[in-house]
């Protein structure tokens, strides 16, 4: 048995536990005096000794297994499968266990039966069917029983679409401004997109700029990303409001665009959830912003309007 070397049992100084004089030189052979034993410290509890640091390094860990090949490791369990079907055989052969009985189809009937087919085969042929449909029906109740409820799919399917925010130290950031985000189709793409992808962040609407800004995991980010950057028709969207006004080809309005401002990353969300917030002036859509404590997003959004005008 190995002996723990981080930790050394000793025991106190006994003599000021039992002895009032606190030395043992007035003891005889035959045993201490009572009237200098502590007899309220003899109970019929043990009392264990305080473990102390020992003042010589922990032994260090041992070796890791050396990690294997995927090759090496089909090998193993080739020669593995080899050796437990090499030692059933051995038992058949011993007598130690009952050989498996030979498997009979309709097509090696006379190969496996012989004799024994020729003398009742209608018999053997109902047989033959009747064990092929049992174990049909009892491959197709293992695969019901093996089945996923819908909401095990759903689960079993959330790793391949989104990231685990939990396993990930850093958050994913994308701002995108937009001249018009009044259509209201084109704004509950927006929003149900970000709430289907597991975004937070917010949607700031106010005259003449929008800005939406979107927070979560690198896959969820880059599906939202091709969402706002490819798959929405911002301009169509705006034509479709203008239909009954005579809009020229070179109005703002028909202009209307997305553009991605930034896209980094943060250590955590500065969003608990993803909003939509209609601002009627610009100091109302700042506030969104700095009340989350990133109103340096409304401030670069700003700044790169004025750099592209």
């Amino acid at each position: 048995m190995g002996i723990n070397k981080t930790k050394l049992l000793r025991p106190k100084t006994m003599t000021f536990q039992f002895v009032d004089s606190g030395t043992y030189g007035n003891v005889t052979e035959g045993g201490p005096p009572e009237d200098i034993l502590k007899k309220e410290k003899i109970t019929l509890y043990m009392e264990q000794p305080h473990p102390i640091e020992l003042p010589a390094e922990p032994a260090p860990p041992p070796p890791q297994p050396l990690k294997l090949t995927q090759k090496e490791r089909k090998r193993l369990r080739t020669q593995r499968r080899l050796a437990t079907e090499k030692a059933r055989q051995e038992m058949i052969r011993l007598g130690l266990l009952e050989p498996p009985k030979p498997k009979v189809k309709m097509s090696n009937l006379m190969k496996v039966l012989g004799s024994e087919a020729t003398q009742n085969p209608t018999r053997l042929e109902m047989e033959i069917r009747s064990a092929a449909a049992q174990c049909e029906q009892a491959h197709v109740d293992r695969n019901i029983a093996r089945k996923l409820t819908p909401t095990e799919r759903r689960e079993k399917k959330k790793p391949k679409f989104f990231d685990d925010n939990n396993n990930t130290l850093e958050t994913i950031v994308s701002i995108y401004k937009v001249n018009d985000l009044s259509h209201l189709q084109t704004r509950f793409k927006v929003d149900v997109n970000a709430q289907k992808n597991r975004l937070s962040g917010c949607a700031v609407i106010s005259e003449g700029i929008s800005v939406v800004v979107v927070e979560g995991g690198g896959k969820s980010v880059k599906r939202y990303q091709k969402l706002m950057l490819k798959r929405i028709n911002w301009a169509a969207a705006v034509k479709e409001e203008n239909m009954h006004e005579e809009v020229d080809d070179d109005d703002e309005n028909v202009k209307n665009k997305c553009v991605l401002v930034w896209q980094g990353s943060v250590t955590k969300p500065s969003f608990q959830r993803f909003l939509v917030h209609e601002c009627s002036t610009e100091n109302a859509a700042r506030k969104v912003f700095y009340d989350a404590g990133v109103g340096h997003y409304w401030d670069l959004v700003v700044n790169f309007s004025r750099m592209c005008n």
